[in-house]
């Protein structure tokens, strides 16, 4: 029941509660009796006297009481209300009473993920105590059916309680993750993250009273990086059983403890079946003279290849090279593109001449052999790109050309070292028609190196008459020149944005719902929203079609409609950052950040409570970051002490300590300077025409989503991307008959 403020009820309320602040430890106050007294009284000389009596204290209307109640509501809401309110009351009394109702079996929400994650977040400023502890333990190692691991959330719940337990640095605590990381699976990982996290003061903590290591334990504490290791590792080289010994050997060889490198070497002159992988692996940790023919030997072996592949990617050497093209042929058909990428990161003239040998001899990894040669230094590669669209085979064979100068352009980004003939055949390939293949990577290569500007390149171009691909190009091409050539690009954008004709492959759903879809040019200047976050010239209510449709441009869109909140678009906001696609309620909590309604907070703080992905968590702690309210330090201390994904905790340590986020959102910094390369190629041959052309978007490791349509030929190459891993997921290809397809 709400009252009006200046009835008796609000009034007496208020004298309560001030009484009660003022009177410190004293008696607790009688409640504040409402205007209806009177009348309580008639029915009964016993209420009276209670009351008179002061036999209703404020806690109990406030305090435990009222939480349990709320514990035992069938309403998620109340009681998780219930959990939050006992966990900031935090007596021995409110953990006593979380831990009764967790504890009561057929409890509502007992089993409940979300219930349990509230719990565990609640209970882990007490894991030092032994009940807490326990409980945290079965949140930790209980299987998926009981505690509703199977959920999204499972990972979530189980990586706090780790992080709880690890936190306390107590004894008993570790003594809890250690033996999940020696039972393994997924409570041995999150446990053995846990205390990378929080490393312990002392070893000894972790190992207790163990005589002889445990394998598990013995990788763990190679894995764990901590020289002081070293001392307990070293005597399980001797004596025990096999496992023991190769487990302690590989965690002090990743300690660069040379120890391990007399036992290899013994397990080499009497190889053991079994024994030959982890000997290579030690021999390759510590940089052994016999590592690069222990790893050929793995690479001519049918059992051992596929390891020989990872100890060749690990410890990159030229002498590997002729081993990893013999074994070319022989590996599976998706390991092979790993295989040539590490020739060339092996480097070398032998490098150059298989690589080479590759693009003559298996089309099907030519991009694969192009890109490696665009990214190996050196004279012999470089020489190598040249060749490729200047040699005597690049005037008759269009796509080997093609090929060549993309490769010639990553170079020049990448490395610096483009070929010197690379910026005429450039310059010549904008003069081939348009919308042809070869101008697209003129365009592209001269738009990426500074050689001329996206926007006098496109020159006029409206939705009835434009040249795409030069569009497409010079969108990605600009990523290269950073956020004054992609601010050019929004005029344009503002004008194909505008209208919906000749909409791309995969726009149907904004089509039905009645706003035109994008146009495919309007996807590739959709590239200008990075450097204009807040939309630009853009409609409110076209931003909130584009984010609503699904489509490349949706993520930005919902970024730049976020940042646009008011009480109309508050409703359209909230669906999205609640929506099925991570990538766009990642974007939903960035543009928060720049609301301008203040309590956008409380929309951020409550995205963060039970996000499953942790993508999406490192947004809201971004947009957190860039808050003033008093409401996000809740919040962030819980991700910077409990969150279970190590770029969560991290960011929001740097939000804590008064970081500015801004930097993150910028379109291009100084560690941008990798380029993604993807070949569309389609399943059937039939359908060639579904990759040309083609919408996708590209996620970048720090998040950010890039619109993208790829080169008439289906080529996508993409610049300015940091350090990671990336993801790209195309439009779908609209059906035969369709517009655009």
């Amino acid at each position: 029941m709400r009252f009006l403020p200046g009835t008796p009820r609000a009034l007496g309320l208020a004298a309560a509660l001030a009484a009660t602040a003022m009177a410190g430890p004293a008696a607790p106050q009688p409640v504040a009796r409402t205007a209806r007294a009177p009348q309580a009284a008639e029915e009964g000389g016993k209420a009276s006297a209670g009351a008179e009596a002061g036999a209703t204290p404020l806690r109990g209307s406030l305090g435990v009481p009222v939480a349990e109640r709320l514990l035992s509501s069938s309403d998620p809401a109340a009681r998780l209300r219930g959990i939050e309110r006992l966990g900031a009351i935090g007596t021995e009394e409110a953990v006593s009473a979380l831990l009764a109702a967790l504890e009561q079996h057929g409890a509502p929400g007992a089993r409940d993920p979300r219930t349990r994650l509230a719990a565990v977040r609640a209970l882990a400023p007490h894991a030092q105590r032994d009940s807490v502890r326990q409980l945290l333990a079965r949140e930790l190692s209980e299987s998926a059916p009981a505690r509703g691991a199977a959920s999204p959330l499972g990972e979530v719940l189980r990586g706090t309680a780790a992080l709880a337990l690890a936190r306390t640095g107590e004894r008993r605590a570790l003594g809890v993750l250690v033996n999940a990381i020696v039972q393994g699976g997924a409570a041995g990982e999150a446990a053995a993250r846990a205390i990378k996290a929080h490393p312990p003061a002392s070893l000894q903590l972790l190992l207790g009273s163990r005589k002889r290591l445990e394998p598990a334990l013995a990788s763990f504490l190679g894995d764990l990086g901590d020289l002081r290791a070293i001392a307990a590792l070293r005597p399980m080289l001797e004596g025990g059983d096999r496992a023991a010994q190769v487990a302690a050997a590989r965690a002090l060889a990743r300690l660069g403890d040379e120890a391990a490198l007399a036992k290899a070497r013994a397990w080499l002159r009497k190889p053991e079946p079994g024994l030959f992988e982890p000997t290579a692996e030690i021999l390759v940790y510590l940089g052994a003279p016999e590592a690069a023919d222990a790893v050929a030997a793995l690479l001519g072996s049918e059992l051992g290849r596929m390891e020989g592949l990872r100890l060749a990617e690990l410890g990159p050497a030229a002498r590997l090279v002729p081993a990893l093209a013999r074994a070319l042929p022989l590996l599976p058909d998706d390991a092979r593109p790993r295989a040539v990428a590490a020739i060339g990161r092996a480097g070398g003239a032998e490098a150059a001449r298989q690589l080479r040998r590759v693009l003559n001899e298996r089309p099907e990894l030519a991009t694969a052999a192009a890109f490696a040669l665009a990214t190996m230094p050196g004279a012999e590669a470089r020489a190598a790109v040249a060749e490729l669209f200047d040699g005597p085979r690049a005037a008759k064979d269009a796509d080997l050309r093609r090929l060549g100068l993309r490769a010639g352009v990553v170079r020049g980004l990448v490395l610096h070292d483009a070929p010197e003939a690379l910026e005429e055949r450039l310059l010549a390939a904008l003069a081939a028609p348009s919308g042809s293949s070869d101008r697209a990577v003129g365009v592209f290569g001269a738009v990426a190196l500074g050689l001329r500007d996206a926007v006098d390149v496109v020159g006029a171009c409206s939705p009835s008459s434009c040249d795409r691909a030069a569009v497409h190009a010079a969108a990605r091409g600009a990523l290269a020149r950073g956020e004054r050539a992609l601010a050019a690009l929004a005029p344009l954008f503002a004008a194909l944005a505008a209208s919906g004709a000749g909409s791309p492959p995969g726009a149907a759903s904004a089509a039905k719902s009645g706003d035109p879809a994008p146009d495919a040019a309007a996807i590739s200047a959709g590239v200008a929203l990075l450097a204009e976050p807040g939309g630009g010239a853009i409609a409110t209510s076209r931003l909130a079609a584009l984010a609503e449709a699904g489509g490349p441009l949706s993520p930005l869109a919902a970024r730049a409609l976020a940042a646009r909140d008011d009480e109309v678009v508050r409703g359209r906001i909230e669906r999205l950052l609640e929506g099925g696609d991570p990538v766009v309620r990642a974007h939903v909590a960035l543009g928060l950040g720049s609301d301008p309604m203040p309590d956008s907070v409380s929309l951020l703080a409550r995205a963060y409570r039970f996000e499953d992905d942790p993508a999406v968590r490192r947004a809201i702690v971004r947009g957190l970051s860039r808050r003033t309210e008093v409401q996000r330090r809740r919040v962030l201390v819980a991700a910077r002490d409990l969150d279970p994904d190590e770029g969560v905790r991290a960011l929001a340590r740097a939000a804590l300590s008064g970081a500015d986020a801004r930097a993150l959102d910028r379109p291009r910094s100084a560690l941008a300077t990798g380029v993604v390369w993807v070949a569309i190629v389609p399943n059937d041959r039939s359908a060639s025409g579904s990759a040309s052309s083609r919408p996708a978007r590209l996620v970048r490791p720090d998040g950010l989503a890039v619109p993208v349509v790829a080169d008439p030929d289906g080529v996508l190459l993409v610049p300015a991307v940091p350090p990671g891993a990336s993801a790209v997921l195309l439009a779908p290809a609209a059906p035969p008959g369709d517009a655009g397809s």
